[in-house]
């Protein structure tokens, strides 16, 4: 893929190795929890042989039914067999996926967790029984050690609200006073750092601006559009949002329209994620949302599968933390068609943009 499609000047936000879509709240993990001596993990199989746990945090998420797509291919490309499991988001359907590949005694397991706390007796578990585990996007506890596999969250963000910050003022003036909020979910870590790098962007161009609310919409669109329309009670002439995930930009575009105030007029709108129906609002030259964060899901996938391979060959410790960060880019309305091939590149999306660009 060459990236500098999208890139839009200086915006691909770079570092080492993932995504984005952060720690839920800490729950309690048993301190008479023995911690785990991990077995090493045979490193003569060949990869073909191999059979590999997948974790999704939600398979009800646009950005996670592309990346599992990816995987799926990858799987095929290299050979190995391949054990998904959905996490609907729920912890104890997690650790039930969990113990099941456990059970079925997996070369490996990539584990998209929703709670970083309760994971940690989780992985401690897997790499008792010589299983490696890579921890993808919120980040395990404290209690244990795995490779992880993330975004740059805040590098990603800072480079989004520095874009959002000129292109406010663009559109509202120069002298315009930016009333800024965000809609987020305080218990994940990472969707905190989120809206910490785009407020922390904004202001380093517009040192004037004013946080007036940090919504809580838990990073589900209903919420989150639940959590807007308290929003715009408490903060009527709120003029520029973002949105910590895509459905919490969807969410918040919901209230906004519902509140007649869903076009660029009135609201600078920022987005994270980069699915097809938040770039289907970013053309329409009409709508508020104007900007995209956007994790890469096949570079993510294939990242977690690589990172997960060298550990189970024994070129990465299995029970040390190490980290592999995958940059995320910021798109823009600028160019339809170059959006249109990261969508086709990305979510295997068949959508022609310019027929939404009006």
């Amino acid at each position: 893929m060459k990236e500098k499609r999208w890139l839009f000047g200086f915006l691909l936000v770079a570092t080492i190795v993932i995504a984005g879509c952060a720690r839920a709240t800490p729950t309690p993990t048993p301190t008479s929890a023995p911690k785990a001596e991990p077995t090493p993990a045979p490193a003569t199989k060949s990869i073909k042989d191999l059979r590999i746990g997948y974790i999704y945090l939600t398979l009800a998420h646009p950005y996670y039914q592309a990346h599992s797509r990816h995987v799926q291919e990858y799987a095929k490309e290299l050979g190995f067999t391949l054990i998904e499991r959905d996490g609907k988001g729920d912890a104890a359907v997690q650790a039930s996926a969990m113990e099941d590949l456990i059970a079925q005694k997996v070369d490996g397991i990539v584990f998209c967790l929703i709670d970083e706390a309760a994971s940690v007796p989780l992985i401690n578990e897997a790499q008792k029984a010589g299983i490696p585990v890579v921890t993808f996007a919120i980040h395990h506890g404290k209690g244990a050690k795995a490779p992880f596999v993330g975004i740059p969250e805040k590098e990603a963000t800072s480079a989004a609200g520095k874009e959002a910050a000129k292109r406010f003022h663009e559109r509202f003036g120069k002298d315009a006073k930016a009333k800024l909020a965000t809609v987020e979910c305080p218990a994940i870590q990472q969707a905190v750092d989120r809206a910490d790098g785009f407020i922390e962007g904004f202001k380093s161009v517009d040192p004037n601006v004013e946080v007036v609310a940090r919504a809580d919409g838990k990073c589900f669109r209903e919420k989150a559009l639940a959590a807007t329309e308290d929003l715009l009670q408490a903060h009527p002439d709120v003029n520029v949002i973002y949105g910590a995930n895509g459905d919490s930009a969807l969410g918040a575009l919901a209230a906004l329209q519902g509140a007649g105030k869903g076009t660029i007029d009135k609201v600078f709108l920022v987005s994270h994620d980069g699915s097809e129906p938040e770039l289907i609002e970013m053309v329409n030259s009409q709508s508020a949302l104007k900007l995209a964060v956007a994790n890469r899901p096949r570079e993510l996938a294939r990242g977690t599968i690589d990172t997960l391979i060298e550990t189970i060959q024994g070129k990465r410790p299995m029970a040390e933390d190490t980290e592999v960060r995958i940059p995320a880019v910021v798109l823009t309305p600028d160019d339809v068609n170059a959006l249109n091939q990261f969508l086709k590149e990305q979510y295997f999306s068949t959508v022609d943009l310019n027929q939404y660009a009006k």
